[in-house]
């Protein structure tokens, strides 16, 4: 046996994760397609995007129609679009679910309305909530809100929230405030933080500042940029204590003197929010910013 070399640190032990990577690559090496499709879907999610392509490319090649899909979506991300939308169509044919929205969403990503709706309507037809709301998308392009409309009700109906979200600004929009409030509302229930700007805008609109405010708040706190924005136009309007001009009340001209600087609390809050939403690359957040 071979002694270690004196002061050599010995070989780190292999995660549980590292373990079943080199498992899962035995057993593909040997031609499994199950544990190929496995491996490209833990390396992707490891982020090692040309090994995942690997294997997901040889399991398609090998006729795995999930693979195919797989490795269609990857390829569109890298912005490989002819290829991917090849081996989506692949998947497609192959009968994989899903494979056509897919696509769809693919086509509709880069402005071409009438292949994403190709794909889309049977999608829609079949009752996919994100076809549906994605079919509203479609007919908002080409101009047809009322279409629209009809597209973004069924999607709600069935579950979307993103949906949800839109038609709520019809709502909001055409004054039915009761259901915007209500479809928004539950658009955040399901995920929507973004709703949460809408909420507290509309809220405020309506001069209910404490609802207006709570919304913007959870906004912030989600971390959604428009949100914050929100929150630092309102609070900029507000001054840290009421100050009439007579400077003969106690702390009088602290108050002043913060107003003028724009060094109240509110205005500290409101400076420290708009730059949360620039670093986040909100625009007009970092228009404000470069005027104030």
């Amino acid at each position: 046996m071979t002694s270690p070399t004196p002061g050599a640190r010995p070989d780190p032990v292999p995660t549980a994760h590292q373990r079943r990577l080199d498992t899962l690559r035995a057993i593909a090496e040997r031609g499994d397609l199950g544990a190929m499709e496995q491996l490209g879907h833990l390396l992707r999610e490891a982020n090692d995007l040309d090994d995942a392509e690997h294997w997901f490319r040889k399991a398609a090649e090998r006729g795995s129609a999930a693979a195919m899909a797989d490795l269609g979506l990857l390829l569109g991300t890298h912005g490989r679009i002819a290829e991917a939308v090849r081996w989506l169509a692949a998947a497609d044919d192959a009968g994989c679910p899903g494979a056509g929205l897919q696509l769809g969403l693919l086509h509709l990503e880069r402005g071409k309305i009438d292949d994403a709706e190709r794909w889309l309507r049977p999608a829609a037809a079949a009752g996919s909530p994100e076809a549906l709301c994605n079919m509203g998308v479609v007919a908002n392009r080409r101009g047809c809100n009322d279409e629209a409309e009809q597209w973004y009700e069924r999607a709600a109906e069935a579950g979307n929230a993103t949906a949800m979200r839109t038609l709520g600004l019809y709502m909001a929009r055409r004054g039915e405030l009761d259901r915007a409030v209500e479809l928004l509302t539950e658009a955040v229930r399901r995920g929507r933080t973004d709703a949460m700007a809408i909420l507290g805008s509309l809220h405020l609109d309506h001069d209910d500042t404490a609802a207006g405010e709570y919304w913007l708040r959870r906004g912030a706190e989600a971390g959604d940029p428009d949100s914050m924005f929100h929150l630092a136009l309102f609070l900029r309007g507000q001054d840290a204590a009421p100050f009439t001009g007579d400077l003969s009340e106690p702390g009088a001209l602290r108050a002043a003197a913060a107003i003028a600087t724009g060094r109240t609390p509110a205005q500290q809050e409101a400076r420290q929010l708009l730059e949360r939403a620039a670093a986040l690359g909100h625009p007009q957040s970092l228009h404000l910013l470069h005027d104030i």
